[in-house]
């Protein structure tokens, strides 16, 4: 596992966690930065692992008065 790659994941972890203890959260790639993952992460590793919870149906990204928020995926039906 490179560097990165380990970042990555522990962005991702950090995201999951967050959003399983605020399920409604919705905040943009800052906010995350900021807020969810306090700082740690540079923002290249924070749109990585963004990106991969979105391709696996975990996050989407939507777009509210010219801003992209990214929040969990609604569950169906």
């Amino acid at each position: 596992m490179t560097p990165a790659s380990t970042a990555i994941d522990s962005a991702i972890q950090q995201i999951r966690a967050y959003v399983a203890g605020r399920p409604h959260s919705a905040d943009t790639l800052d906010g995350i930065a900021q807020w969810w993952l306090g700082g740690q992460f540079p923002r290249e590793i924070i749109e990585a692992a963004l990106e991969q919870l979105r391709a696996a149906g975990e996050l989407e990204r939507i777009e509210i008065g010219g801003r992209q928020l990214w929040r969990r995926q609604p569950m169906p039906g």
